[in-house]
């Protein structure tokens, strides 16, 4: 939002989490309602300064985003919403410990706030607050979206009432041991926010799922409402119709499948819009052993320039009335259900200026007019279809209570549940559930048996996150859900799959960004699976010179001691297993790997173990 352009800015959601070049994240608790793993990392990546333009890192970056953010960062999304990717890469198991699922019963309410809370802490010392509030999901999907950032410090800040509870809430369900719930409420209510130029905020609202909030509705002598939301219902929309002189008006902006299915009752507004319904994650994906050709195809299209999709996902309410204009933004569709606090929400209560109100001119004129349909849409027998789909889908999530254990090297889930002893399984008896580990096959979960064996799970590669699918003929839907582990994956597992993910060049390239603490990059993408996937592989690795060298190794001690004894820390973690792994590598890479044991054996002979180790035995 700006007071010099008239379309408001498109802005990459990562560059607001982004740290600055002095800054290191120390807290993160950020709200979705679906995400998908993609996403997730591409997540983590920014708050650890450690992403491209494009919102990718290479093995090394992401290895090091998941070390330094372990314990820091928590996502929390609603059960049954975290989405696959076509070709989900084994690292991926890892991103399970950032996750955390709300169990809110669809069927009644849903978890659907969009936010993200960041303490920052600069070179100094200096804490800095980062907040974002808005309608985007942690999905790859490009859609129109909005949102609001708000930091600490500055000059023209000021306390906003509200954002102690969006704090509050967000610790609550994070579960994260170092954001204390109370504690954390109470400082973000001293915090002094600075807005974007023409923009003052009233408050934060913010909605548990108790369904104790009231609606907004247009006060006497309001000249123009405006709606915006990709969902309506009449109930809501009934309220912000304009009941008085001709010069009023009221405008809908939504998508043409809602329009369809609201039906005649839109009549009453003024100005009726239009534009393309959003993108969603793919509900059913095609297994990963798809043609290469598929494959490549799908991967030129991810390089292409991201841009600003046509899809509506951008939830606003804006009333006018005379110089006075009030703009809420957030999560909340346009729905008694979202308003009223029956779903858990966040929306920002906003007073604009006129060019802030041009921006939301220039939304409405990329949209088409459109006259109300003379009768209301009756859904066919594959939206139907697709209901009973989504329907079963909320079903399992909501009765979900099932925990993963390691039984001779096999994956055991297993659901223990009161209400539900007979498993997770939906109402309809020839819906077929189905679950998997995260990179196991699908298996059959025949209803009333609540333990099922997942087969052998490498160490490297097991993880909380549980396929399920559910179907009726050729229809189905897949996704993933939290089964937490008894007892936990932790560290080690990480270990394990950073080792076998990075192999011994990616470790010494790792190593060497570290040491030189510059913009070095390593090489290939994250989530590819395969080294031969990854570009720019040296013809000699011997003889590359973007290796750890002695001189980098004393350089990195003279400069920052206490950041060398973090290097050194994780050096004496990996090595050990580097080396285990080091006779699968080429024989070329396994020598560079020997020299720099003995190199790296030297030098902490000769700085002394306890002084690299800071005194700590």
């Amino acid at each position: 939002m700006s007071e010099v352009v008239e379309s408001w800015p498109a802005l990459s959601f990562l560059e607001g989490l982004r740290p600055g070049p002095d800054e290191s994240v120390e807290l993160a608790l950020l709200a979705s309602y679906s995400a998908d793993l993609g996403s997730i990392g591409a997540t983590l990546l920014a708050l650890a300064g450690k992403d491209t333009d494009a919102g990718r890192g290479t093995p090394s970056d992401f290895a090091d985003a998941v070390e330094r953010l372990r314990g820091k960062v928590r996502i929390v999304i609603q059960r049954g919403r975290l989405a696959r990717m076509r070709r989900t890469p084994r690292i991926a198991a890892v991103l399970d410990q950032f996750v955390r699922e709300v169990d809110f019963d669809e069927a009644t309410h849903s978890w659907h706030p969009k936010a993200a809370l960041v303490r920052t802490c600069g070179a100094d010392g200096e804490i800095g607050w980062r907040l974002w509030v808005g309608s985007r999901n942690l999905t790859e999907c490009v859609n129109r979206d909005i949102g609001l950032l708000l930091v600490s410090g500055g000059k023209g800040g000021a306390r906003i009432p509200g954002a102690e509870d969006l704090a509050r809430g967000l610790a609550e369900k994070a579960e994260l041991k170092g954001a204390r719930t109370a504690s954390l409420a109470a400082t973000i209510a001293k915090v002094a926010w600075r807005a974007p130029a023409g923009v003052r905020v009233e408050r934060i609202r913010w909605s548990a799922g108790t369904g104790d909030q009231a609606v907004p509705v247009p006060p006497p002598g309001t000249d123009e409402v405006v709606v915006v939301s990709p969902f309506v219902d009449k109930n809501f929309l009934a309220r912000q119709t304009l009941k008085g002189t001709n010069s009023s008006r009221s405008v809908l902006l939504t998508t043409m499948r809602e329009i369809e299915r609201v039906g005649p009752s839109l009549a009453a507004f003024d100005d009726l819009l239009a534009l393309d319904a959003p993108d969603y994650p793919i509900g059913d994906p095609e297994p990963a052993s798809q043609p290469a050709a598929l494959a490549v195809d799908a991967g030129a299209a991810d390089d292409e320039e991201e841009e600003v999709g046509r899809g509506l996902h951008a939830k606003l309410l804006f009333m006018r009335s005379g110089r006075k204009r009030t703009l809420w933004l957030g999560s909340a569709n346009a729905t008694l259900r979202a308003w009223t606090g029956r779903n858990a929400e966040v929306t920002a209560e906003l007073a604009v200026s006129e060019p802030v109100e041009k921006g939301l001119r220039a939304l409405l004129g990329s949209a088409r007019p459109v006259a109300a349909p003379g009768m209301e849409y009756s859904p066919d027998a594959a939206a139907l279809e697709e209901e009973a789909l989504e329907l079963a889908r909320a079903q399992v999530a909501a009765r979900w209570a099932a925990e993963l254990s390691i039984d001779d090297e096999r994956m055991r889930l297993t659901h223990h549940s009161d209400l539900h002893p007979g498993g997770p399984h939906p109402d309809e008896a020839d819906i077929l559930l189905e679950v998997g580990a995260l990179h196991g096959e699908l298996l059959v979960w025949p209803a009333q048996q609540t333990d099922m064996l997942l087969g052998p799970v490498a160490a490297a590669e097991r993880s909380e996150f549980v396929r399920l699918r559910v179907s009726r003929g050729d229809k189905g839907l897949s996704w993933l859900q939290r089964a937490p582990a008894e007892p936990p994956f932790g560290e080690d597992r990480d270990r394990a799959a950073f080792v076998r993910f990075l192999g011994a060049r990616g470790f010494l390239l790792w190593v060497a960004g570290l040491l030189a603490d510059d913009d070095r990059k390593g090489e290939g993408d994250w989530t590819s699976d395969e080294a031969q996937e990854r570009a720019g592989l040296a013809a000699n690795p011997a003889a590359d010179d973007s290796l750890p060298t002695l001189e980098e190794m004393l350089a990195a001690w003279a400069r920052d001691p206490e950041r060398f004894r973090e290097i050194e820390r994780r050096v004496s973690q990996y090595l050990p297993a580097v080396l285990e792994q080091a006779g699968q590598e080429d024989p070329q890479t396994v020598e560079m790997l020997r020299r720099f044991d003995a190199l790296w054996g030297k030098l902490r002979s000769g700085l002394g173990a306890s002084a690299i180790k800071g005194g700590r035995q």
